[in-house]
């Protein structure tokens, strides 16, 4: 077990030291690690633990987190956008208070969506521009150095390796877009270090990726199916549909683990995916392609936590932009730490996700680390209702219980007088339908005013954005008219 022992005492130097462990030193990491599982069959109970981070009680916590804070503050403070901030507020970054550092003016979005380059520290060599999804308007730009590449495949391999997640025998298919290039590469670069055998498939059409998914191999060493999936939760709800509908069941598969994030998941998608793969486990988290690789993983009480040493994550109150008190609902802010961000640099980014603050301290298998609910959704398509907020999580768990509703569920919600309107596709538009999906929304404190049901997703009037819809054709040939 010294490889494993060593793995985690450098990871954890890492994380609270901020700087990064050279190559070849996350090679030999990951290759110990590997190499311990392989021959006792598990990495002991503290290896999960170590890839979490280190245990910090508050008070050490706060006092990691500013010291991170001021060392980004003053990279931050040499780019186009941040100089004129701190000359302006008079503030020496590399002094900054606790108090200073949460009335530091937060970034927004528009900022980094119409400047990218400004944000960009001189002295970096970017490599890489990524580009956001753009779902829910225009696309973000954000650059990466080779260096911030490498070290976060690395750390991933090896948290990859420590918390169990993956094996050198697995095979893993990726069915999100091809340019989600950032989650791509971290968990391709990190899985490849550990020798798992990566398959990049993209958004295709559903029937071509269950296909793929039941298609045995014969490769020495490896699964004899894919083992593990790596998708957004919409694309899997189409491919539950599909699968369903095609006679698929858990039989035709190997699937053993599914990777997913960056969109609602229900629980009912995870109850439904269960009749078409079996049993499988469920990775989940809160990632964004402005602040990665800092984001935050939900623990099995449903609590979404965040690693103290990558990054600062606040809830603030939409309004004042204070800290939201115990049991509201607020938006998360994000401050990325190195060594994962030196090129783009964010201080306290608005990324307008809301979720609630917790009102009692949690008890899960990560209480160490900070803790908010899991993600409602975005602040843009969420609805104030009589001071507080109706967000597309109610609205979408509501809808998705209901097996009347195809997944994933298509639908649309805004503000009228006194409540919301619901438009959204199921099977067949009948009362039975109706008074269930009322009922439903009811329960989970949706105060539907209207509700049109539709069975035609072309109808929809206000659409929600899925990123599932982003779907890749493959080669078609040209259809060539003879006079």
């Amino acid at each position: 077990m010294l490889g494993t022992a060593l793995a985690q005492l450098r990871l954890a130097v890492a994380l609270l030291t901020g700087r990064p462990i050279p190559s070849w030193a996350l090679s030999g990491l990951i290759a110990g690690a590997v190499a311990t599982r392989q021959e006792f069959g598990a990495l002991g109970a503290g290896a999960a633990e170590s890839a979490s981070g280190p245990a910090l009680d508050a008070g050490a916590r706060r006092e990691l987190q500013l010291r991170r804070f001021r060392t980004q503050a003053r990279r931050a403070a040499a780019t186009p956008y941040y100089a004129p901030r701190f000359a302006d507020l008079d503030l020496n970054p590399g002094v900054l208070t606790w108090e200073q550092l949460l009335s530091f003016p937060l970034t927004p979005k528009e900022a980094l969506r119409d400047d990218p380059d400004a944000f960009v520290h001189p002295q970096a060599r970017p490599i890489l521009r990524a580009t956001t999804h753009g779902t829910t308007g225009e696309p973000t730009r954000i650059a990466f150095s080779a260096a911030e590449l490498r070290q976060m495949a690395g750390i991933a391999g090896l948290g990859m390796v420590l918390q169990g997640q993956i094996g050198q025998e697995d095979v893993i298919q990726i069915n999100t877009a091809t340019g989600a290039l950032l989650g791509n590469w971290n968990l391709a670069g990190g899985a490849t270090q550990i020798g798992a055998l990566i398959q990049p498939v993209g958004l295709i059409d559903p029937e071509r990726t269950l296909a793929l998914l039941a298609r045995p191999l014969a490769i020495s060493g490896k699964k004899a199916k894919v083992s593990v999936l790596s998708t957004y939760p919409s694309y899997l709800g189409a491919l539950v549909e599909s699968g369903l509908a095609a006679g698929y069941g858990p039989h035709d598969f190997g699937l053993e683990r599914i990777l997913t994030g960056g969109e609602i998941v229900t629980a009912e998608l995870k109850r439904r995916v269960q009749a078409l793969f079996g049993g499988v486990a469920f990775n989940e988290g809160w990632a964004m392609s402005e602040t990665f690789p800092f984001g935050a993983q939900r623990c099995e009480a449903g609590h979404l936590h965040s690693e103290p040493t990558h990054g600062l994550l606040e809830v603030l109150d939409p309004d004042s932009a204070q800290p939201a008190p115990p049991g509201t609902v607020g938006v998360l802010v994000a401050t990325p730490f190195a060594p994962f961000r030196e090129t783009t640099l964010l201080l306290r980014y608005d990324t307008g996700d809301l979720v609630r603050t917790l009102e009692a301290v949690p008890a899960c298998s990560l209480r160490h680390q900070p803790a908010t609910s899991d993600v409602l959704g975005k602040r843009s398509l969420s609805v104030r209702h009589e001071g507080d907020w109706i967000t597309p999580r109610q609205v979408l768990d509501a809808l998705e219980a209901i097996e009347a509703v195809p997944l994933p569920a298509r639908c649309g919600f805004w503000d009228v007088p006194n409540g919301v309107a619901v438009e959204v596709v199921v099977r067949v538009a009948d009362p039975p339908t109706r008074q269930h999906l009322l009922a439903n929304l009811e329960d989970h404190a949706v105060p539907v005013r209207e509700l049109t049901l539709l069975t035609d997703p072309a109808a929809l009037r206000r659409p929600y954005p899925w990123r599932g819809d982003l779907r890749e054709q493959g080669f078609v040939t040209p259809r060539v008219e003879v006079a």
